[in-house]
């Protein structure tokens, strides 16, 4: 039968409907976050991990060859701190811990980073000045809800030369990077108690290659024990390697054979640089669930990836550029979480100016005891 041109016309019209409709439903399913936050009661365990992001990757300063590329590239570095913006970003993402409500908070990446006057003839520097501190940006903007347990060193850059190449400005730059551990500040004790505060760096290290010279990287771990509504377990917070495989494992081996070498039920929540989907699997991740480790996520949310790392170094990606799992929240003994949720994982967590309070997503677990 032969179609006049109004007929087909029309089929061309319902067609487009139709595509316009189905077209609609998935971007409408795509908006909606993988998995649904939750507020945690007061009166359960809520543990958290979140790596809130120093504002750079080092991309720069691992690529430079000489002396003048590295001057370059400090510049570039302590630019691209700047425009991630911390302040804000701090904000942004203590709105996201208080929505999680969580008792006990691991944190990593929290810097500080100082920058003051050089001398162009001579390359030495004056004294610096801490134009960035994030731990504090952090706590400033939780306010009375949330208190400090423990910051720990983990690495140092240096006090070093650069120019920013757009204005020519000489400067001189340093940073240090920490990890922390933080409690709700409104739980009395009988309900939440913290003790046998212990940190330490890991003897596994990475070394950063510039062309001046080499210095070491090394990680750390903070661990405490809590007892909450009398349950008691050890509470670890830790920041693994990332760019070599080795050491992040021999790291995870010190980990285990360490403070998490306990008769108490035991609690991970960690940037492990580990990635536990999609496959294949990082050998570390593997040596944690090899020795009996239950991974939060895997076991309430198998078939949901859960991606936490990483978005744009800028943070300033439209879209969220999320694809690995590698932020984690680990248990062994008698404890196993309840609920899980990402936090900071959708464009509602971004800045008014639209960066991304982290390039990871948080991840929050509520926590019981498993029966016997």
């Amino acid at each position: 039968m032969l179609r006049t041109t109004s007929s087909v016309t029309q089929t061309s019209r319902r067609i487009l409907f139709g595509l316009i409709i189905v077209a609609s439903s998935i971007l409408a399913v795509e908006a909606k976050p993988a998995q649904a936050q939750f507020v945690n009661e007061a009166s359960k365990l809520g543990v958290m991990t979140y790596n809130v992001d120093e504002g750079t990757d080092f991309t720069q300063l691992a690529a430079a060859t000489n002396l003048p590329q590295l001057l370059r590239a400090v510049g570039q570095t302590i630019a691209q701190v700047r425009a991630t913006d911390p302040p804000s970003r701090m904000q942004q993402l203590a709105k996201e811990i208080l929505a999680a409500a969580p008792t006990l908070v691991s944190l990593q990446e929290l810097d500080q980073w100082y920058s003051g006057p050089i001398d162009p003839a001579t390359l030495s520097c004056g004294p610096l000045a801490l134009e960035f501190d994030l731990l504090q940006e952090l706590l400033n903007a939780l306010g009375p809800s949330y208190q400090l347990v423990y910051q720990a060193l983990q690495y140092q850059l240096p006090t070093v030369p650069g120019v920013i190449g757009a204005t020519g400005t000489f400067l001189c730059v340093a940073a240090r990077n920490y990890i922390a551990v933080l409690a709700r500040a409104d739980l009395p004790p009988s309900v939440l108690q913290l003790s046998n505060v212990q940190s330490a760096q890991y003897t596994s290290k990475a070394y950063f290659k510039t062309p001046v010279k080499s210095f070491p990287e090394p990680h750390a771990w903070i661990a405490l024990d809590a007892n909450f509504n009398g349950e008691s377990f050890r509470f670890i917070g830790t920041h693994l390697e990332s760019g070599d495989a080795g050491v992040r494992r021999a790291q995870g081996g010190e980990l285990r054979a360490g403070p998490a070498n306990t008769s108490l039920p035991v609690i991970l929540a960690m940037d492990s640089n580990a990635q536990a989907a999609p496959p294949p699997q990082d050998p570390t991740y593997g040596d944690f669930t090899a020795a009996g480790y239950a991974d939060a996520w895997a076991e309430l949310l198998p078939q949901r990836p859960g991606f936490t790392c990483c978005q744009a170094e800028s943070v300033n990606n439209r879209f969220s550029h999320l694809s690995r799992r590698i932020d984690l929240i680990l248990t062994s003994g008698n404890l196993r979480a309840a609920k899980i949720a990402r936090y900071g994982a959708t464009a509602a967590a971004k800045t008014p100016a639209g960066l991304w309070p982290s390039d990871h997503a948080g991840v929050a677990a509520q926590i019981v005891a498993a029966a016997p």
